[in-house]
């Protein structure tokens, strides 16, 4: 079996921005912490980092291709997706991002293709399927733990998560308690549909979702991908991830087999 091709989405940053990710030249730019691919590598796949080309004909032959999509952080989804105003606390937006990995997400949950979110993706994950958001943990959400905002290393351990008994994370981890970092200032309010929260903050803060009627489909809201180089435990939740795509690479050759 050849290792899984899995999709990883970018950051997108228009010539119009200022940023100095991108280049002195006016261009719009697609970039990638290596984190991302790395991790995604590191657990046995093949990265496949996704540009922003908004074209149904590019996004359907690059799905048909892969075998599992990897939803990364960034910027805060607009709240026009879960029909609210812009709040006060309410950060850097991107529409472009927003409708097309709103467009890739349609197109790869109606293909069943397995799906992991990290950060932004649990948010987007959770918005699609009609889920809402708090905007800014500061003006919404009342809580002693410094979520986003606190200097330190990218690994550097924000709070515990404690992790379901009953769901995919506590026997991926064997335990019930896991140290995690956060960058974050946005959370969940209210859960999507088929959507279940599986690990939760000290203050209550949904920390990690799954899809009770999909194959696979996983989202934390830390950030497991700057903390494997320090804590080789975070490589499982990757880990977890690539076996799901081997399977549904499994699946899609044995399907091919069987009607040759």
């Amino acid at each position: 079996m050849t290792k899984p091709l899995i999709g990883c989405t970018t950051y997108y940053v228009s010539a119009f921005e200022e940023s100095k990710h991108r280049f002195a030249i006016a261009q719009d730019h697609y970039t990638s912490a290596i984190d991302d691919p790395e991790s995604i590598h590191r657990a046995g796949g093949i990265p496949v980092p996704i540009p922003l080309i908004d074209d149904d004909s590019y996004l359907d032959s690059l799905l048909d291709r892969l075998d599992g999509l990897m939803f990364i952080g960034g910027s805060d989804i607009s709240p026009s997706f879960y029909g609210q105003p812009y709040k006060k606390g309410l950060g850097q937006i991107n529409p472009a991002r927003d409708k097309f990995e709103w467009k890739l997400l349609d197109k790869a949950v109606k293909r069943k293709l397995p799906i992991f979110g990290i950060c932004r993706g649990l948010q987007l994950l959770n918005v699609y399927f009609g889920g809402t958001l708090v905007q800014d943990i500061e003006r919404g959400y009342s809580t002693e733990i410094n979520h986003a905002g606190y200097i330190g290393p990218k690994s550097s351990i924000a709070h515990k998560v404690k992790l379901s008994k009953e769901h995919i994370l506590y026997r991926c981890f064997g335990k019930e308690e896991l140290d995690v970092n956060s960058f974050h200032h946005q959370v969940i309010d209210r859960l999507g549909e088929g959507l279940e929260a599986i690990a939760t903050a000290e203050d209550g803060i949904i920390e990690a979702i799954v899809h009770t009627q999909y194959p696979f489909l996983l989202a934390v809201q830390w950030h497991p991908e700057m903390m494997f180089q320090t804590d080789e435990e975070q490589l499982k939740l990757f880990k977890l991830f690539i076996e799901s795509a081997k399977q549904k690479q499994t699946n899609t050759e044995n399907l091919c087999t069987s009607n040759r």
